[in-house]
């Protein structure tokens, strides 16, 4: 009877949590670049030796996978949210091997998996389906870090080539190393024998090797270090990023209040550190450790804001927290998870009602561009809102080959366009400088993909008329819970007058 109560539960997390995925996804933001990516290069591979990203950044192993996944969905959105789910419950499962092969007990390494797979952030993070870069990078993380634990020697070697993996999947991998070596010396601490620095660097000399051999085909393939041109938060900005990040790690980021969000994340987060390091010092020092470890690189983003940063800290926080838990009993651990399940529940919901107005925003745009193309329009102004939009429209499966000649220009700075190239010369003044990314654009294929002008540095509404006049200007609306469009370009015209 109890084993059947078990696996009902485990059910119902796995069909909770699943529902999300379900209902709460769709294409947004950077998504669009990798579909864009996917849909016009012929050759993914390219990826690994050619920059394709602009010279911001290097990861081709992601880059590789979206162009699979594009080519067998046909753009279509469940098979990518289901390689999300499959990514964030293996990720899950690796957790509870992970913390098995460090000392953890059974029932604590089940509470940290189940944490992980249930917590509303991690569940955002894998939500968005270009956080699959630190959702892959966590994978081969951890799955690097379980074979480098194991007995036998060939398990062990796996771990170099999965390092590499995860190497190329994120940049904020390259702690792995580091990883690896914290977890050698407290499992050997746990053990009650006296590890040797020395031995534990030794050990990961081949992952350091191949981590060193990925930094230096990047740097030759993106001609430099990378990065993008966003400007830089102040240094208590990025600190006080990286302590948001951790504490909405263990909470939400909604539907809750951020105060009530704050108090409840600091509170678990100083109550587990205390307790887990009074009950088992050597694993709690090893969670503590993971989270310090993985959060060094973050800073360098400039903004650390959005749940994916967070998603390989979350592994030692879910890890501290279940060893806190111990203390509290299992009904203690239960209640943990159902409360984080719950709070993801209405998150997803909420991100359920956002997809489902977004999608309504995107379709309502494409109708008003479709018809504008077909009394011979080309150049479009979209009021509304809706990053990205010329990319959403061009790349949906509904829309018309004639559709891709024009140009929409959304009302949200540093959006990406598909630039024609008879319209590149005519649309110049409209973009970014210096380009987003660094080296001008994205060039998959034969198409060009550039970012336009921040807000600041954006040209008035006069001067894109004067030198745009047969501009188009569209407005989306939001009544009744349904998206319009309205062309308004004979109203705005004579407003001016």
């Amino acid at each position: 009877m109890k084993r059947l109560v078990w696996s009902l539960a485990a059910a119902l997390l796995f069909v909770a949590v699943a529902w999300d995925f379900a209902t709460a996804t769709t294409f947004l933001g950077d998504d669009y670049l990798f579909r864009a990516f996917a849909r016009l290069e012929g050759n993914p591979f390219l990826a690994f030796v050619v920059d394709l990203h602009g010279g911001e950044y290097y990861r081709p192993l992601p880059m590789l996978l979206w162009w699979v996944a594009e080519r067998v969905s046909g753009g279509q959105t469940w098979v990518f949210a289901l390689a999300a789910f499959a990514e964030h419950a293996l990720c899950a499962l690796l957790v509870v091997v992970v913390g098995r092969k460090l000392g953890f007990s059974g029932r604590t390494a089940l509470v940290a998996g189940c944490l992980f797979f249930a917590a509303p952030a991690e569940r955002e993070a894998a939500l968005w389906f270009s956080a699959s870069t630190d959702l892959l990078a966590a994978l081969a993380m951890l799955v690097a870090v379980a074979c480098f634990l194991a007995d036998r020697r060939w398990v062990r070697l796996l771990s170099i080539p999965l390092a590499a993996a995860a190497f190329l999947c994120k940049e904020t991998a390259l702690t792995l190393p580091a990883l690896l070596a914290a977890a050698q010396w407290f499992r050997a601490q746990n053990q009650g024998s006296a590890p040797l620095a020395r031995q534990c660097v030794i050990l990961v000399l081949p992952h350091l090797a191949v981590a060193i051999l990925v930094l230096v085909l990047r740097t030759l393939v993106l001609h430099g270090v990378g990065g993008a041109n966003d400007p830089l938060a102040p240094w208590w900005g990025r600190a006080v990023q990286l302590v948001s990040g951790l504490v909405h790690a263990v909470t939400a980021y909604a539907p809750l209040p951020e105060w009530v969000a704050w108090l409840t994340g600091v509170s678990l987060l100083v109550w587990a550190a205390i307790i887990a390091r009074r009950r088992r010092r050597a694993v709690a020092h090893f969670a503590i450790c993971w989270v310090v470890v993985s959060l060094v690189p973050l800073p360098a983003a400039g903004w650390v804001v959005g749940a994916r940063y967070f998603y390989v800290p979350a592994v030692g926080l879910v890890l501290l927290v279940a060893l806190a838990l111990e203390s509290a009993g299992g009904l203690a651990s239960v209640f943990t998870v159902v409360v984080l399940l719950g709070l993801g529940a209405l998150s997803g919901h909420h991100r359920a009602i956002e997809v489902r107005l977004y999608r309504q925003a995107v379709a309502a745009a494409r109708s008003g561009v479709e018809d504008g193309v077909l009394h011979g329009h080309r150049l479009f102004f979209v009021s509304g809102g809706v990053k990205d939009l010329d990319l959403a429209i061009k790349l949906d499966r509904r829309a018309s080959e004639a559709v891709r000649g024009a140009v929409v220009i959304p009302d949200v700075p540093a959006s990406f366009i598909w630039l024609p190239s008879d319209l590149a010369g005519r649309l110049d003044f409209l973009l970014a400088r210096p380009s987003l990314p660094p080296s001008g654009a994205y060039r998959f294929g034969d198409a060009k993909l550039v970012g336009l002008a921040r807000r600041e540095e954006a040209p008035d509404i006069d001067e894109v008329l004067a030198r745009l006049p047969e501009l188009r200007i569209l407005h989306l609306s939001h009544k009744a819970g349904q998206f319009s469009i309205e062309d308004l370009t004979e109203q705005f015209m004579r407003g001016r007058e």
